[in-house]
């Protein structure tokens, strides 16, 4: 299938009746909406659709509609959220599947203190020490400087251990402004690549978030529904395996390989070779969220 290149969602709006959108990339940069896209939401919402935000931040749905009030979003501009964070809480503390209701209780935490709400689960008690340890809960680096380097000793003997580690954001990288950050799915990555460990993970692009969100949309045939974002590996990638159509958000993640700058159109050919290489063929793409 070719992806078609599109300037903005207008045309769009006659053949999806829900939009599921991504938060940090494709609707803010972490500090503030990203232009365009409120009033693409708004004109959307004006049009009858329905919006679900489904966001990759390792918090439970109550934080996150706390995080981007905070950023100016507006609740009227959404119908649904839907977060990796929420995902991986409720998989803890359900014990959902074989693998969860296996889990110890206690845990090491890898995270921001901005984080630290996801250890309060009726399953979940924090340790210290590795050693004490029965699983690691990572949401991301500590700080937002750190890099992989700053956690290969404690992966390295929660690896000798066989902890199993829970990963609340498969994200491995973010834009907040203009400077780039690990998350939590780049040191998840590197405990399954080079620790052999065994991790669990718990948003796009893996399928329970997506069934997650197809229920909230009421079971809505999956030809109506669009996913709006910015990562390959997660929004697109997820998206793909869901069976709903794609439209890729170019000037957030991946701006730098495509060769352009938040705001502007790739080239076509820069286009296709960033696709083949990643093996993804999303139904559209645009430079950001806007209406025309």
């Amino acid at each position: 299938m070719k992806t078609e290149l599109i300037s903005g969602v207008a045309p769009l709006a006659a053949h999806y009746d829900a939009f599921v959108v991504d938060l940090w990339g494709t609707l803010h940069n972490g500090i503030e909406p990203l232009p365009g896209a409120l009033d693409s939401l708004e004109r959307l919402k004006a049009a009858g659709k329905s919006i679900v935000l489904l966001s990759n931040a390792p918090f439970r749905i109550d934080v996150v509609i706390s995080v981007i009030d905070k950023i100016g979003v507006p609740r009227a501009l959404y119908d649904h959220v839907m977060s990796s964070g929420e995902a991986a809480w409720r998989a803890v503390a359900e014990k959902s599947d074989p693998w969860h209701a296996a889990l110890g209780r206690r845990a090491v935490f890898i995270g921001s203190e901005r984080h630290r709400s996801m250890l309060d689960n009726p399953n979940l008690r924090e340790v210290n020490a590795i050693g004490d340890a029965d699983l690691v809960l990572c949401t991301g680096p500590r700080h937002p400087a750190h890099t992989i380097d700053d956690y290969a000793g404690e992966l390295a003997e929660a690896a000798a251990r066989k902890l199993p580690m829970i990963c609340a954001n498969p994200d491995r990288e973010v834009i907040r402004g203009e400077a780039r950050e690990i998350c939590a799915g780049a040191i998840a990555e590197h405990y399954e690549s080079q620790f052999a460990g065994d991790v669990a993970w718990h948003g796009k692009p893996f399928a329970p978030v997506f069934d997650e969100v197809l229920r909230l949309l009421d079971g809505l045939p999956r030809e109506r529904v669009l996913m709006v974002g910015d990562g390959i590996h997660t929004d697109i990638a997820g998206a793909a395996a869901a069976s709903i159509d794609a439209l890729l958000i170019c000037g957030g993640l991946h701006a730098a390989a495509l060769g352009i700058t938040p705001g502007d159109l790739p080239e076509a050919s820069a286009l296709t070779s960033f696709l083949d290489q990643h093996g993804q063929s999303p139904t559209y793409a645009a430079a950001r969220l806007r209406w025309e």
